[in-house]
């Protein structure tokens, strides 16, 4: 079952990158759980597939464009944590975000039930019991 929560994860990023929000709840639990509190803009926590609609209108809101590109995947039991290479442009002006993060998925049953972002990585990995 974990290399098809690694399918899974990477579907994700792709509907986000397309803008793809049926596509996104499609493949996420009904009470799916974002918790984005970590972020350095707009963090917050975002639930079932309204959150999920609320999340891409918030990024759609602050960043003129913004792409997430998974650059690894380390299964961990029902967890996959996603290492990304983010870049965006807001729509405010200012720096261009150019940046490495992780978001860790917590799976049941084979489909996202919860996913935490991380701006360290290896904080991530701790959090999912992996070797840093």
């Amino acid at each position: 079952m974990s290399e098809e929560n690694v399918e899974i994860v990477r579907r994700a990023y792709d509907h986000l990158n397309r803008g793809d929000v049926e596509g996104l709840e499609r493949i996420c639990d009904d009470d799916f759980v974002m918790d984005l509190s970590e972020r350095v803009f707009n963090p917050a926590t975002y639930r079932g597939h309204s959150g999920i609609q609320q999340f891409v209108t918030d990024v759609n809101e602050a960043w003129e464009r913004y792409h997430w590109e998974v650059e690894d995947t380390l299964i961990a039991g029902d967890s996959v944590v996603a290492l990304l290479h983010c870049e965006g442009r807001s729509r405010q002006g200012g720096p261009e975000v150019d940046w490495r993060v992780a978001w860790l998925w917590k799976f049941e049953a084979g489909r996202p039930v919860s996913l935490r972002f991380y701006r360290d990585r290896d904080q991530a990995l701790e959090a999912a019991g992996l070797p840093e």
